[in-house]
């Protein structure tokens, strides 16, 4: 049998394989990366924790025992994903202006990233005020304003710490 038209399996599991509930099974021909059948688990439940993966048996690794096990956020991620949920919780409602920047790489800079490369901060004009809802909302907002990609990092300031602007920009 052509290993395109082998058939595969994997059982989608809320726990261990076995010993908790199945939520699924999905079936594919060919070749698929555990990146891509991840990424398809994810697609039909956020709640699978093992993947049991089941080769067809014309495959000659057929009988082998595949397991992939999803990968959780560490301690640290999700003290930080908290940190910004309650973040966002704070801000909601607030007006901010939104100040983005676009970092310009430079011998000569004044500044360094986290890869030890020197860059100055170049400061364009575009600043623009915005209720705020969400940090992905303001990355939106600076590629609407900025342009897609053309910005690194924005800061935020809320509106009562600045003047009152002389212009506006649409």
């Amino acid at each position: 049998m052509h290993p395109e038209t082998m058939k595969h399996k994997a059982s989608l599991w809320e726990g261990a394989f076995g010993t908790s509930r199945h939520i699924t099974d999905v079936h594919w021909e060919g070749d698929i990366t555990p990146q891509e059948l991840t990424d398809v688990a994810n697609q039909i439940s956020q709640d699978w924790q093992t993947l049991d993966l089941e080769l067809d048996p014309a495959h000659p690794q057929y009988g082998q025992t595949y397991r992939l096990h999803k990968n959780w956020p560490s301690a640290d991620d999700e003290a930080i994903a908290l940190q910004v949920l309650e973040a966002e919780d704070e801000l909601e409602g607030h007006y901010v202006w939104v100040h983005c920047c676009k970092h310009v790489y430079d011998k000569a800079g004044e500044l360094e990233d986290e890869s030890g490369r020197a860059y100055r901060q170049v400061f364009n004009t575009i600043m623009f005020v915005v209720e705020f809802t969400s940090f992905d909302e303001i990355a939106d907002q600076c590629d609407e304003h900025f342009g897609m990609g053309a910005w690194d990092e924005y800061e935020l300031y809320l509106d009562d710490e600045l003047p009152q602007p002389v212009a506006t920009y649409d």
